[in-house]
């Protein structure tokens, strides 16, 4: 079994704005909660690992109790996005959405993020919301 990491995105359904959510509670801000990913975590390319991973919509009411939002307005978008390497295991990278037209302001310590200023977060994290927005948008 393997941890499990996700990604929060805003897509504006009218402007097709993509906003990424960054967790801003220590001194570097991340992008996969919980927690962020850990220090030499790389991302894997080749072929991905044949784990067994969890289904982000059973970690979908702790999301949305983090961000102070209603559950209904979290949707899994892809449910293994990518995988990244960690020091103890391969781990999946998990992409939601929260579908409110306006963007949200949610009640936890973090903020969302334009595609300008992903500087913010580190590489492997910027790489993810690369896929990310791939995923939503294409290439």
């Amino acid at each position: 079994m393997t941890d499990l990491k996700i990604i929060l995105v805003h897509l504006n359904p009218i402007s097709a704005r993509l906003s990424f959510w960054i967790d801003c509670s220590t001194p570097q801000p991340f992008g996969c909660l919980p927690g962020g990913l850990p220090a030499l975590t790389s991302l894997i390319e080749a072929e991905q690992p044949q784990a067994v991973t969890p289904h982000p919509a059973r970690h979908l009411s702790q999301l949305a109790e983090y961000l102070g939002v209603d559950e209904a307005l979290l949707q899994v978008v892809s449910p293994t996005l990518a995988w990244v390497d960690t020091a103890q295991q391969p781990v999946a990278v998990s992409l939601v959405r929260i579908t409110t037209t306006d963007l949200p302001q949610p009640q936890a310590n973090g903020t969302f993020i334009s595609l300008l200023e992903l500087l913010k977060v580190p590489v492997v994290e910027r790489l993810l919301f690369r896929k990310a927005y791939e995923c939503l948008l294409g290439d």
